[in-house]
């Protein structure tokens, strides 16, 4: 099948603008790559809406040039680029079962390659997956708000987790989450809910990956003298996620960054 490939250059420090972007808007076909000369990234966006390319032009101030490619052609581009990602030790996530073999040290949880909610490769999933290892304790009840393709639910249950329940509005994000559980022989629910709107019950642990926007939405959801993990915070908004929290009177246990990306352990 062909499709039409978006090619675009910017300055490496706004690449994260534009990754959460395209996250936000739900354009998942692409990949990036910096250049020599480490002030450049290339961005390779894979859609048919001219209209939201016109919109990342304007909002960045870049051009945007486009040809026909095979969707074999980026696929197998991106597919190559995977490698075991190793959270922290004792912790890793196998973004393509079929080609690698897990690590044998602790806990793996895997994904299948080319799920359009994500591998598990970003920062602000392994600051998560990373916060999840310190403050699960075993037998806690944990709730994946915005679950994508389930793999902090998956990290969570193989962690000892009792009970897991994942949300999202997106079909297909729950369709994934599913199929996480099955590809690493796992049991939790998931379930079709706006942030906790249809959530009924309360957890010991919250924990979400998702823009910084929606985490303030999701913030005055949250039942009291609970544990929350919050990631998907850029640097320069950090401050001010932490703000919000402490009018909330809830408490800020701990900050983790990495690059650009924040993620934050709260008690509310």
């Amino acid at each position: 099948m062909k499709r039409k490939e978006w090619i675009l250059k910017i300055d490496s420090k706004r690449s994260n603008e534009i990754f959460e972007f395209l996250s936000f808007y739900g354009l998942t076909s692409f990949y990036s790559e910096s250049l020599p000369n480490g002030k450049e990234e290339t961005f390779h966006i894979y859609t048919e809406d001219k209209s939201m390319i016109d919109e990342i032009a304007k909002k960045f101030g870049v051009t945007c040039e486009m040809k026909i490619s095979n969707d074999e052609d980026w696929i197998s581009i991106w597919r190559r680029s995977l490698k075991i990602i190793d959270v922290e030790k004792g912790l890793h996530i196998n973004p393509d079962p079929e080609r690698f073999q897990d690590p044998e040290d602790g806990i793996t949880v895997k994904v299948t390659p080319g799920m359009a909610f994500g591998t598990g490769e970003h920062e602000t999933t392994k600051l998560a997956a990373s916060l999840l290892k310190t403050y699960l304790k075993d037998g806690m009840r944990v709730c994946d708000v915005g679950c994508g393709t389930g793999v902090l639910s998956a990290i969570a249950k193989k962690l000892g987790a009792s009970k897991v329940l994942a949300v999202d509005m997106d079909e297909d994000a729950l369709k994934q989450a599913r199929e996480t559980a099955v590809l690493n022989d796992v049991d939790y629910e998931v379930k079709k809910s706006d942030l906790l709107l249809n959530v009924n019950e309360e957890f010991d642990l919250y924990v979400a990956n998702i823009v910084f926007d929606v985490l303030l939405k999701l913030i005055p959801q949250l039942p009291h003298k609970v544990l929350f993990i919050a990631s998907g915070v850029d640097k320069p908004r950090a401050d001010e996620f932490a703000n919000f929290c402490e009018k909330m009177d809830f408490q800020i246990i701990e900050k983790r960054c990495e690059n650009e990306w924040c993620a934050f352990a709260v008690k509310t």
